[in-house]
């Protein structure tokens, strides 16, 4: 008859070797090489200790990077990894599991894991993602990710941002995502009323403004930092009361991109436009949402080019 298992309420994932050193991990005991992982992304540093002949025997990078043509020294700094995530890097090396104490923590090692080539360590963190994705997290997955390339981001961040884009929008962490991430969450946005995606991205670019005023630098104006992402807005597909009240309000456009916009969202065609504004006057959210355009101006909402049609041909008929 088997012993009584303790703790069995929380069995810990099977090792991938028999033994496990996670007690040597950052300790003194033969201890001959010392990470320092100062991140510049981050602004975290911490100081790990470890042991060069077994890193090598477990991961090839480490080997190159201890005993290939030139070795690295006693002490290595990591400048490009998130101190948790190199940690849990160094801590799978040595006890063969992986358990993420966060989200965010599964991110970061997940970095590290990829950097290092330790593809079933990328497996693990990104089970754990999928897993536990919610709006809130996706900007902070993008951050980590920091590209634009919509086939190198995780399907279960892509499926939030189309399905649920307005949370998306909505979170704390959009606020202060980084431009590559804005940039990949309009790439993919669907179902959001364009109104409601230029005033999270006034917001995001406010808080930018914001910040630059504590880093000593020269502080950032709304226009510079709104100006590149304009060309990515559908200024078309907004009402004339929500371009009056939106856009044309805040003072980043010259006089002449102003008129020039507000003529063609109420004729298309009627003068000619600035050559950076999209030219697609499909509202993104048209298909989830249906408002006269009274009722758009009040909920932030476009009308589709069809109501529009529609509304303007009731006009026109005589009484």
């Amino acid at each position: 008859k088997a012993p009584p298992v303790e703790n069995a309420s929380k069995p810990k994932p099977p090792s991938t070797h028999q033994i496990n050193l996670e007690k040597y991990l950052d300790s003194n005991v033969f201890a001959d090489v010392e990470f320092v992982v100062q991140s510049e992304r981050y602004s975290l540093t911490r100081t790990i200790r470890a042991h060069k002949q077994f890193l090598a025997m477990r991961n090839d990078v480490f080997g190159t990077m201890f005993f290939g043509s030139l070795p690295e020294k006693d002490k290595v700094c990591i400048t490009d990894l998130h101190p948790s995530g190199f940690y849990g890097l160094l801590k799978y090396l040595y006890s063969g599991t992986c358990e993420p104490d966060s989200f965010e923590e599964a991110i970061y090692i997940r970095e590290a894991a990829d950097k290092y080539l330790v593809p079933e360590l990328v497996a693990v963190c990104s089970k754990y993602i999928k897993a536990n994705m919610s709006p809130d997290k996706v900007c902070p997955l993008l951050d980590c990710l920091a590209t634009t390339d919509i086939d190198s981001i995780d399907k279960a961040a892509l499926q939030l941002i189309k399905n649920d884009g307005l949370s998306v929008l909505n979170s704390e962490s959009f606020a202060d995502s980084l431009e590559s991430t804005v940039e990949c969450i309009l790439k993919v946005m669907r179902g959001v009323p364009e109104s409601c995606i230029f005033m999270a991205l006034r917001r995001w670019a406010e808080e930018k403004c914001r910040k630059s005023l504590s880093t000593g630098e020269t502080p950032l104006d709304l226009q510079a930092v709104l100006r590149p992402f304009l060309p990515k807005l559908r200024f078309l597909a907004l009402t004339p009361q929500e371009y009056v009240k939106g856009p044309g309000s805040w003072n980043v456009l010259e006089d002449q991109e102003d008129f020039a916009i507000l003529r063609n969202i109420i004729i298309r065609g009627s003068v000619p436009l600035p050559s950076w504004v999209c030219t697609d006057d499909t509202a993104r959210g048209q298909l989830l949402f249906q408002a006269t355009p009274f009722e758009a101006s009040d909920t932030k909402m476009p009308v589709t080019k069809k109501e529009k049609d529609s509304v303007a041909d009731s006009n026109e008929k005589p009484k």
